[in-house]
């Protein structure tokens, strides 16, 4: 069973889906190690990573960042794949340039494209609706491979131009459309997380955690299917950098003790699989050296 199909049918099941984000190899095999089965690569991580901000990464980078993260594991990865990059034919384009890149599903939204760094304080727009039906249709129509999720994204809740009566008429507008999965992004406090799942019941609905001491089973219980983390990595890594290098800075030593060092060496070394390649050196380069030495 591939990782699409296996995914799309925990989806189906009504499984929770718990999916951590990960925005390089390194992060989406520690989320593999530490046993979760679902990656999520979202475009605020992703321009983070790059040093840009989200509106002004293009398809490609951010195609490029998914296909090494879900090269690098054997998990379904879900990811932002922004507004579509642009107008219905564009939109088509990013499903395909998404399913080649072997990512398992992708979330398109109504937000204006280009997509404006102001989102970022709260300052969302987006376009009518009829115009994001017609992207979503034609989105659903490139798709190949009827495994590959395609989950409709309204900011409709907190836009300038909306509210939360306009993000449950898209949510159910996606739904009757044929989306797989229905996201509502600024719907985040359990009083209108249950309102927005009053108002589009019957259908998988995922939501972004982390930023609101929300757990996955208070998730869970309130409706939400898929449980993404789409800012964590990016946080948690510069907060981990941010502590040792200060403490170098300031004591002229990481704070890290050296056997402390050599174990988290050992589990970066795991997790690029060093272990393994050094085995298959042993039994072949290596051993061909140490039996020249015995000649």
């Amino acid at each position: 069973m591939s990782v699409r199909t296996d995914l799309k049918r925990r989806v189906q099941s009504g499984e929770t889906i718990v999916a951590p984000g990960a925005y390089d190899p390194m992060s989406a095999r520690l989320v593999q190690s530490l046993g979760f089965d679902t990656i999520y690569t979202g475009g605020y991580m992703t321009g983070a990573h790059l040093a840009v901000t989200e509106p002004l990464m293009t398809l490609t980078e951010q195609a490029e960042v998914a296909a090494r993260v879900a090269q690098s594991v054997s998990l379904p990865v879900i990811c932002d794949a922004d507004a579509g990059y642009g107008d219905p034919v564009h939109a088509m384009h990013t499903v395909r340039t998404f399913e080649h890149s072997g990512v398992a599903g992708i979330h398109i939204e109504d937000q204006v494209f280009p997509k404006r760094a102001s989102y970022h304080a709260g300052l969302e727009h987006i376009i009518p609706l009829d115009e994001f039906l017609e992207k979503i249709k034609y989105a659903l129509q490139a798709r190949t491979d009827p495994d590959f999720l395609i989950i409709g994204r309204t900011d409709a809740a907190s836009a300038v131009e909306g509210d939360m009566e306009e993000a449950i008429r898209r949510g159910n507008a996606l739904k009757e459309l044929g989306v797989d999965v229905v996201m509502p992004r600024g719907v985040r406090e359990k009083e209108d997380l249950d309102i927005f799942r009053k108002g589009v019941p019957d259908i998988p609905l995922l939501v972004i955690a982390g930023a609101d001491d929300i757990t996955v089973e208070e998730y869970a219980d309130l409706g939400y299917q898929i449980i993404i983390y789409a800012s964590t990595p990016t946080i948690a890594a510069v907060d981990g950098l941010r502590r040792v290098y200060q403490s170098l800075k300031d004591t002229g030593h990481i704070g890290i003790k050296a056997p402390e060092v050599a174990e988290m060496r050992a589990e970066v070394e795991a997790l690029i699989s060093l272990p393994e390649y050094q085995q298959v050196e042993a039994q072949t380069t290596e051993r061909e050296f140490q039996d020249r030495g015995h000649r």
